[in-house]
């Protein structure tokens, strides 16, 4: 595109229309002028670039992605962008029933917006006071109300047969114990409901905890605690995981406990061994010897396993005869040494069955040193540093066939 003083002109009059110079090179017999048109395609760009944007956010799209720092146009747009984007972060943290928000960054809006923060407040805790206290007593049978001051942590009001005590250490030990659990609660001030668990040792029972502020009689500001007896469902609860999370046939845990509980240490950025094992003669004992064999051949496996453990080591059945033993906060050297100390167990017990398969097992160890927290790209990721329990997992897998295929070469 030739660039002369006609050509700018155009581009000028271009620029007012919402018109933006194509892109093609641009040639010159003027240096001055091909210097000029070089700049005039720059702006063009960022002239073109500016009104996209702005025709996003007046279509209140908000996800629109800011222009590249060059574009030094549209600096108050991403500016008021931001602030939008901000201000939007604010409605839904009001919505989530959040409401201590204030934004100063937005002239008259701001005032608004805070007006109505404080508003959506009070108006919240008129609810909680005349609807939401009355429907959830009435609304189950077995519920209990404590009422505390706000200040003192008093008891305002407990159930009929409490009102009569005029101090603690005239209640019952298990209920004097109770209200002296929800005083310590009170250590902060509460402005929001809250949901929560309480376990009294002086009777052994759950309680389910709904704590709300609000205003008892002659305008005494206090804490209402709505407590529901949630112990019958705790012990549902904990037989229910111990079925989920114990193998089915043997005395060990199994692959759903081993990746939870190794995405729990992950998450505590804990360093720890994943060691995976595979016996060798497994299938060779279910063939000749049958399966009761098998099993004695598993459960003996697993006896010298817990003879060797530390105990917050953690031992899980994988598949038929693949295990993993989770070793959490121990060095290369110390995981090594519990290997050392299984394989020499091992062998004693082979010195005394004289079996003619005797027990072995191959075995991959897998050290994490508190990784990067990063999620796994691919299903069959084989990222070193990846740090998702099943890739970690397959690691130590791919280490003991790497072991096993040695065995079998050297044989």
């Amino acid at each position: 595109m030739e660039v002369s003083l006609g050509a700018i002109k155009a581009w000028l009059d271009g620029f007012l229309n919402g018109e933006y110079i194509a892109e093609e090179a641009l040639e010159s017999d003027d240096p001055k002028l091909l210097v000029i048109g070089e700049r005039m395609l720059k702006l063009s760009h960022q002239l073109e670039e500016l009104q996209e944007y702005a025709l996003a956010m007046a279509r209140g799209n908000l996800d629109v992605a800011f222009p590249p720092r060059r574009s030094y146009l549209a600096g108050g747009l991403k500016e008021l962008h931001a602030n939008m984007l901000h201000l939007v972060w604010k409605v839904e943290q009001i919505a989530g029933g959040r409401y201590k928000q204030k934004i100063d960054f937005m002239g008259k809006i701001s005032d608004t917006f805070n007006q109505m923060a404080v508003m959506l407040a009070k108006r919240d805790l008129q609810l909680t006071q005349s609807q939401n206290i009355l429907e959830i007593i009435l609304s189950f049978a077995d519920i209990s109300l404590f009422v505390l001051g706000k200040d003192s942590g008093d008891l305002l009001h407990g159930r009929e047969n409490l009102n009569n005590y005029s101090a603690l250490a005239d209640m019952p030990p298990d209920t004097a114990h109770l209200v002296r659990q929800l005083q310590a609660h009170i250590t902060v001030e509460q402005e929001q409901d809250e949901e929560w668990r309480l376990y009294n040792m002086e009777n052994g029972k759950w309680y389910m905890v709904n704590s709300m502020p609000g205003v008892w009689a002659n305008n005494k500001e206090a804490y209402f605690h709505m407590l529901t007896n949630i112990s019958e469902t705790i012990v549902l609860n904990e037989r229910l995981q111990h079925i989920m999370y114990r193998d089915a046939k043997f005395p060990a845990y199994n692959q759903l406990y081993a990746q939870e509980y190794i995405n729990g240490l992950i998450q505590s950025r804990s360093h720890f061994a994943v060691c995976y094992f595979d016996l060798d003669s497994f299938k060779q004992i279910n063939d000749q010897k049958g399966h009761d064999e098998g099993d004695r051949y598993i459960i003996n496996f697993i006896d010298i396993v817990n003879s060797v453990i530390r105990s917050q080591d953690v031992f899980c059945r994988v598949g038929g005869d693949e295990f993993l033993l989770i070793l959490s906060g121990i060095t290369t050297k110390g995981a090594e040494r519990i290997i050392a100390r299984l394989v020499e167990k091992t062998e004693e017990f082979n010195s005394h069955e004289n079996s003619d398969i005797p027990l072995a097992f191959s075995y991959g160890i897998e050290m994490v040193d508190r990784i990067p927290l990063e999620l796994c790209k691919a299903q069959s990721c084989r990222d070193k540093h990846c740090s998702t329990p099943q890739c970690i997992i397959n690691r130590a897998d791919r280490k003991m066939y790497k072991q096993k295929r040695l065995k079998n070469h050297s044989r």
